[in-house]
């Protein structure tokens, strides 16, 4: 017997949470402190996927490998920004002690692409 699979995009949609970057402060000790905005109450639904395709691996070479890449509605324009923090993987912002604390993704300047809008996240190392 043949098992058909009905591969539905809208399956494919996760919850994503983004705070965005209001300003760098300085500690006593001069060290840079991000301060993000508090991350949005209802999730965002987002399809995102690694990053895959040979072009793509060419342009970010080795950090291809810790990527993941949305292709979102044009209707988001200008709300998202290089540097703003996103929870992916079922990251949430729930228990932070401060707003981008829990952020496990670090946005790339997002990009149209016409009628869309495309979005890379880099990983965040040491999370």
């Amino acid at each position: 017997m043949i098992t058909k699979i009905n591969a539905n995009p809208s399956d494919w949609v996760k919850d994503v949470y983004i705070a965005s970057k209001i300003r760098v402060d300085l500690d006593e000790e001069g060290n840079e402190i991000t301060i993000y905005d508090k991350p949005n109450k209802t999730p965002y639904r987002f399809n995102y996927q690694p990053v895959s395709t040979d072009a793509e691996i060419a342009e970010f070479g080795e950090n291809a490998k810790i990527m993941k890449k949305a292709v979102i509605p044009v209707s988001y324009q200008g709300m998202f920004k290089e540097f703003d923090v996103a929870y992916l993987d079922g990251v949430t912002p729930v228990g932070e002690m401060q707003n981008g604390d829990n952020a496990n993704y670090r946005l790339l300047p997002p990009r149209d692409g016409n009628s869309v809008i495309i979005i890379y996240f880099e990983k965040l190392t040491g999370k």
